[in-house]
């Protein structure tokens, strides 16, 4: 499958062997998506983007070593990464195993160093000329000041023709990171043993078929339906903003709300709806967990592997991480999100972590670091076994979108000249934060409403909070006024 452009007992032992066995683990978006971005990435999580990793074992938050050489002539590539549970303690699936054949080709030695608080940890090193070499870069970076931090790595119009997402840290046409890995943003893992011993034969395609099904679950398994990981909120609640671009089913999505100058929530609109589903989710308690103020993200891994829990919204890129967490790799399924439009489903792929190279650096290095990552996304086979889609066009995709065979898979459009990177400027000066998790972010305070027991009405007021807060702003932005002005 090719992208296309439009393209609590038995729950604290599996969290007890799964703190004694896993060690520390990401959850990469972008949001970045980052979990991610996400980072979340895998916002922009990012970084999705998609959370942050959630690792013990990690290097501590200090700067990084200044680039320097090794006894005799090997240059040492400083490389920061989020990817705390594929350092040193990820035995044959390392980053550091991995790297040797790198090393050896470039007569080189690349130095790993991890994160658990990667965001907020580098966007401060970034004060200073000191951030690696190589590193995933931060989406607190406007795409704006790209230039001030990291050297270009190429044109979009060349790089777009090899990778995807290749306007995901770009401006002005010069582009400053590529992508490390692509997930599909708009999906939901699952057991695919405990929805089948619930007794459904068919996937969600509209929200309230999810419900019902979550409700199959608790009816007809043992498991927990659904694992909010509220206690890790700052990040995963961000997954399900990675839901409103598939729920859309529209690659211009973003755009044509700013561009038209709409409110985000409206009834019927792709923000609202998500995040109405997520209210009814959290409001039913018996469809989570206990008690999710003590949830736990390494915990919950091997107990959706162990069918403990049936379903977490998730970015792709945690398929991997569930199967690998427990003795049911196969049980572990992602589907896409249940929305659809005129019987149509639709899914949105997306980048994760972008890396770039620290302009500050020797020419040396900074060519050393270009390599780096053309052989990360070209040649050392992390997309693959993170069963993740690869930056590199033309890849196989990974078997477990087999669910999303029958979807619309597509990326979303670049913003127009003249509103690169506002959206996320507006997003951020709103303080709205769609991607962001802190305490007074929508997402939490929705799910706090919800679990209170305090009716929907109080979601729409929150609604309303943030389409005033984002209009006001947008309206003060001048970007986005001189745009409207032609």
């Amino acid at each position: 499958m090719k992208l296309q452009k439009i393209l609590s007992a038995a729950l604290t032992s599996a969290i007890a062997l799964s703190a004694a066995g896993c060690g520390g683990s990401t959850a990469s978006t972008q949001t970045s998506t980052e979990a991610p971005a996400q980072n979340a990435v895998a916002g922009e999580g990012g970084s999705s983007s998609g959370g942050e990793t959630a690792a013990a074992d990690t290097t501590a938050a200090t700067a990084a070593p200044a680039e320097s050489t090794d006894s005799g002539d090997k240059l040492t590539l400083t490389v920061l990464t989020h990817r705390t549970d594929r350092l040193a303690n990820g035995g044959d699936g390392s980053l550091e195993e991995m790297t040797k054949a790198f090393e050896s080709a470039n007569n080189c030695i690349v130095k790993y160093q991890g994160f658990t608080d990667y965001a907020g940890d580098v966007s401060t090193m970034m004060s200073t000329s000191d951030y690696g070499d190589v590193l995933m870069i931060p989406d607190t970076v406007k795409l704006s000041d790209l230039s001030n931090y990291f050297e270009p790595l190429g044109s979009y119009d060349d790089l777009k023709e090899k990778y995807n997402w290749a306007d995901q840290k770009m401006y002005d046409g010069v582009v400053y990171g590529i992508s490390h890995l692509g997930s599909v943003s708009g999906g939901i893992c699952y057991n695919k043993k405990v929805w089948a011993d619930a007794g459904i034969t068919t996937l969600p395609v509209t929200a309230d078929e999810f419900l019902a099904d979550l409700k199959l679950i608790r009816d007809n398994t043992d498991a927990i339906p659904y694992y909010t990981n509220f206690a890790a909120a700052d990040w995963t609640l961000s997954q399900w903003s990675s839901l409103v671009m598939s729920a859309s089913g529209k690659s211009s999505y973003n755009n044509d709300i700013l561009i038209n100058g709409e409110d985000i929530f409206v009834p019927g609109g792709a923000y609202y709806e998500v995040f109405k589903l997520m209210y009814d989710v959290f409001a039913d308690p018996t469809l989570i967990e206990e008690d999710p103020m003590t949830s736990d993200w390494e915990g919950c891994k091997a107990a959706i592997n162990n069918g403990l829990i049936g379903t977490m919204v998730m970015g792709s890129w945690a398929v991997g991480q569930f199967a690998e967490a427990g003795d049911n790799p196969d049980n572990i399924g992602y589907m896409p999100a249940p929305f659809s439009i005129n019987g149509q489903q639709y899914a949105q792929s997306a980048s994760d972590y972008a890396m770039g190279v620290n302009k500050n650096r020797s020419d040396e290095i900074k060519e050393l670091g270009k390599k780096y990552i053309t052989w990360f996304v070209e040649d050392s086979g992390f997309a693959k076994k993170e069963g993740a889609i690869p930056t590199l066009k033309g890849s196989d995709m990974p078997d477990y979108l087999e669910a999303f065979a029958d979807c619309i898979l597509f990326t979303e459009d670049t913003a127009p000249d003249g509103l690169v990177g506002v959206w996320n400027e507006i997003d951020n000066d709103s303080q709205v934060g769609i991607w962001a998790g802190d305490a007074a972010n929508f997402k939490i305070r929705i799910a706090e409403a919800a679990l209170a027991g305090n009716d929907f009405s109080s979601v729409e007021q929150i609604f309303a909070d943030c389409n005033s807060k984002w209009a006001a702003t947008r309206d003060a932005n001048a970007d986005y006024t001189a745009y409207k002005a032609g």
